[in-house]
C-alpha cells in the first residue's frame, strides 16, 4: 500500500521575464494547502433509441485553483496578500511638528511618524511635563493624550525608527512559480510538486483581533504557461516530481 499523508514547505518565488523562477521565499508554517483540479465537459445524448442514451462526451476547460493558509505574519506575506509595496522608511528627527490646536484633557492627537520615542512638547519655548500635561498612549502608533487643556499652540519634537510601509493595492498582483517539497509522513517519501504560474486573490475575511492565533487564508489559480506546453517533462500548467526506484 502507497498511503499519504503530507507535510513541507510551501516556496513562491517570482517569474523572469523567460518564466523561469527567480529566488523563492519560504511562506513559513501553512497548516493548509489544497489543490482544486476541475473539468469541464459536454454530454451528447443519441436522438434516435428513444432513451437519449450518452453517445459522446467532449471535453472542456481545464482549471486547477489553489487555496492555501498561512500561519505567518510576515513582510513577504503581508505584501503578496494585500498586493502591497515594501516601502522602506528610514528613521528621523523630527522638530516643531503642529498639533491640532485647541487641546482638552482626554483629546488623543495621532503624530505624523509612527515608532516614536524621545518625545517633548512645547508650549512657546516651556516644554509640557510628560505624565503631567500628557502621556504617551501608544508609542508605535504615535499617540499621544492631553492630560490638561492647551489654548497656545503646542510643538512636538521627537524621534521615530525604521520601518516598512506597504499601502493596500499599491501595485499590481505578480505571478509567482509555487513548490512544494513535500514529506509523505506515512514512509518518508519526498515528493515535489510544482505551479509554474499561479496568482493569489487578497484574503476575502481576515480575522485581526481573535482569540484564537491568527491565519492569512489565500485563494488563487493556476494558468497555464504556454512556453511549457509542448515540453513533456514540464507540461503546461505544472508536475509532481517522484523519486524513482
Amino acid at each position: 500500500m502507497s498511503l499519504f499523508s503530507f507535510q513541507g514547505k510551501i516556496w513562491l518565488a517570482e517569474r523572469s521575464a523567460v518564466g523561469m523562477p527567480l529566488a523563492f521565499t519560504w511562506l513559513g508554517n501553512a497548516p493548509q494547502l489544497q489543490l482544486q483540479i476541475n473539468t469541464t465537459n459536454t454530454d451528447k445524448t443519441d436522438s434516435f433509441s428513444g432513451n437519449r442514451l450518452q453517445i459522446g462526451r467532449l471535453a472542456g476547460a481545464k482549471t486547477v485553483n489553489i487555496n492555501i493558509t498561512l500561519d505567518e505574519w510576515t513582510l513577504h506575506n503581508i505584501a503578496m496578500a494585500f498586493y502591497a509595496q515594501q516601502v522602506a522608511v528610514t528613521g528621523d528627527d523630527v522638530t516643531g511638528e503642529e498639533l491640532p490646536m485647541p487641546l482638552a484633557p482626554g483629546d488623543v492627537i495621532r503624530l505624523n511618524e509612527r515608532f516614536i520615542s524621545s518625545l517633548v512638547l512645547d508650549n512657546g519655548g516651556t516644554p509640557l511635563v510628560l505624565d503631567t500635561d500628557y502621556r504617551i498612549e501608544s508609542a508605535p502608533a504615535g499617540l499621544v493624550e492631553m492630560l490638561t487643556a492647551q489654548a497656545s499652540q503646542i510643538e512636538a519634537d521627537y524621534s521615530y525608527g525604521n520601518a516598512v510601509s506597504m499601502a493596500l493595492f499599491s501595485e499590481q498582483p505578480k505571478e509567482r512559480w509555487l513548490m512544494f517539497d513535500g514529506i509523505n509522513t506515512e514512509n518518508g517519501e519526498r515528493t515535489v510538486f510544482e505551479l509554474y504560474r499561479t496568482i493569489f486573490n487578497p484574503p476575502g475575511d481576515l480575522n485581526m483581533i481573535t482569540d484564537e492565533y491568527g491565519n492569512l487564508p489565500l485563494t488563487g489559480a493556476a494558468l497555464v504557461d504556454v512556453a511549457k506546453l509542448a515540453d513533456d517533462v514540464l507540461g503546461g500548467f505544472g508536475r509532481f516530481v517522484e523519486a524513482a526506484a
